[in-house]
């Protein structure tokens, strides 16, 4: 009864010993495990890695765009199974050549200079001055100077625009009194004027073209003249006749006028300035007279460009599956696909492309926008399609971009569309599956080794309940306790005398057989022999 409950105790031990093993999702026992097979190669050709190749609507979400950089430079749309990249071009042009008038114009001092001439106006005919100074009456008045200001409200937001000309044309004249200084008169004076008995600088007028941001905190001059012979007695030089002012260069004009923008992106000033400058020539006695200093007309031409960023890009992407199994290795990642641009692409740049992305891999080889030649008809971007297998990488989730890249900043006077459709990807790769015989065995040696782990503890602690357990004396009383249920007698040896005493007569000569040397004599041995003179040493 014992040893039955001992073995309920081991038998369910043992199965808790085996429980990970029979329970292991990857080393169960399956007979299919257990077959001896090769290992073996699985090849996958040209396996199509993305969906709706052909933009079927809805194109979304399986195609998605993006844009990055300006996002007013690039505008993503869909069309009849094919998808674009809008570069957004416009174009304009602004233009101050009406007729002068007070309405548009209004009149300014001059900070520097804050007397005003004695008359101003302006009307169709032009913005005109009249000025008398005469010495004696009066010492203050002989600098005048007046501004008349235009506000230009640019029609776009010129942040996103650039300046591609500009032009300014000014037409002036100018009438004064001439008449010698011996004689009482209010003559203009310059250098080489008889009578004069002082002269530095001499009488003179300036006209001159201004532009700033509308707080003034940015000023430059465009245009500027400055009288010479205006008033000379001999020759006399009593008026300028209609005259083009002197401008500064275009390229010069462009930047000052991007220059005075750049705090508002839409309003500028433009002012026309007179001043007026009389020396005292005379001791007590100058006098001088301006009877017409006259802007007649100013015209002022800008064209402009929307203006496209630089690394601006806009792409279409699509998320793929990760290529995965056993032991993958890509063979292959043909990609094609076809594009068209709607007209040749602009030489303002020249190193625009489309590019491929996996994830932010680029592939080496990208397609000059600058090369398309145009045609109405979509054209492959490659004949045979690009290997992209360099920047395919399996286990992983990926994504594929056609990136169109604006690589400079530039004009752009007109809309440019780059169109692809027909997206197709091709993956070409193996699976390798292991050889399933070191695995398999390897499971099966480990699974034999539990097992007689399992049984030779099993063992043991059978035979410890059953036997091991109690002192020797008990477990011969146990053993011969058996033997009287037996119907076999239990055997008795009885040895005779000789025999005991040979063995009790060999057992006692052990023990002193390692002290005698050389081989036992065949003769009785007498005790008067085995000991010498000297009690306990043995005879030599």
């Amino acid at each position: 009864m014992k040893k039955i409950h001992s073995l309920y105790l081991i038998i369910p031990l043992v199965f808790l010993m085996m429980l990970p093993i029979l329970l292991s999702p990857n080393n169960a026992v399956r007979e299919e495990q257990l077959i001896i097979k090769p290992s073996r190669t699985v090849v996958y050709s040209n396996v199509l890695w993305l969906d709706n190749p052909t933009f079927d609507d809805p194109i979304g979400p399986t195609w998605y765009p993006s844009i990055q950089g300006d996002v007013s430079d690039i505008y993503a749309s869909t069309g009849m199974n094919q998808v674009n990249y809008k570069i957004v071009g416009d174009s304009g042009v602004i233009k101050i050549d009406e007729a002068l008038n007070s309405s548009d114009w209004s009149v300014f001092r001059n900070p520097n200079r804050p007397v005003f001439p004695d008359a101003y106006t302006i009307t169709s005919a032009g913005a005109e001055v009249y000025h008398y100074w005469d010495e004696s009456i009066n010492q203050t008045r002989n600098t005048p100077s007046i501004h008349w200001k235009r506000n230009i409200q640019m029609p776009v937001n010129m942040s996103n625009y650039i300046f591609t000309s500009a032009s300014l044309e000014v037409v002036y004249n100018a009438t004064v009194t001439v008449s010698p200084h011996a004689i009482t008169g209010a003559g203009i004076d310059r250098n080489g004027d008889t009578g004069l008995d002082a002269y530095a600088i001499g009488d003179f007028a300036e006209f001159y073209i201004l532009i700033s941001d509308i707080d003034n905190t940015q000023e430059y001059q465009l245009a500027h003249y400055q009288t010479v012979d205006l008033g000379r007695d001999s020759p006399s030089t009593p008026s300028i006749t209609d005259t083009i002012m002197d401008a500064v260069p275009e390229e010069v004009l462009i930047s000052l006028l991007s220059a005075v923008l750049s705090t508002d992106d839409y309003n500028f000033t433009i002012t026309m300035g007179i001043d007026i400058y009389c020396e005292d020539n005379e001791y007590g006695a100058d006098e001088d007279q301006w009877n017409s200093l006259l802007f007649k007309s100013i015209n002022l031409t800008l064209s402009y460009e929307k203006k496209i960023d630089q690394f601006t890009t806009g792409s279409w992407t699509q998320e793929l599956e990760d290529i995965s199994g056993s032991n993958i290795k890509i063979v292959d990642a043909n990609l094609n696909f076809e594009y068209k641009i709607d007209k040749n692409w602009t030489v303002s740049s020249q190193n625009s492309q489309i590019r491929i992305y996996i994830n932010e891999r680029k592939f080496a080889t990208t397609i000059s926008l600058i090369d398309y030649v145009y045609s109405s008809s979509f054209q492959l971007a490659r004949s045979g399609g690009y290997d992209i297998k360099e920047i395919v990488l399996p286990y992983e989730n990926f994504t594929l971009s056609i990136q169109v890249y604006l690589a400079e900043d530039f004009g752009l006077d007109n809309n440019i569309t780059v169109s692809i459709k027909n997206v197709y990807l091709y993956v070409s790769y193996t699976e390798t599956f292991p050889d399933p015989i070191s695995e398999n065995w390897l499971f099966v040696g480990l699974f034999i080794i539990a097992v007689m782990g399992a049984t030779v503890l099993a063992a043991y602690l059978i035979a410890y309940q059953t036997y091991l357990k109690y002192p020797v004396p008990i477990r011969k009383v146990r053993k011969y306790r058996k033997t009287l249920s037996s119907d076999k007698t239990p055997g008795v040896g009885i040895v005779s005398q000789k025999t005991a005493f040979g063995k009790d007569y060999n057992t006692e000569l052990k023990k002193t057989d390692k002290f005698l040397k050389g081989s036992p004599k065949n003769e009785p041995v007498m005790k008067d022999k085995l000991l010498s003179k000297k009690e306990g040493e043995l005879p030599k």
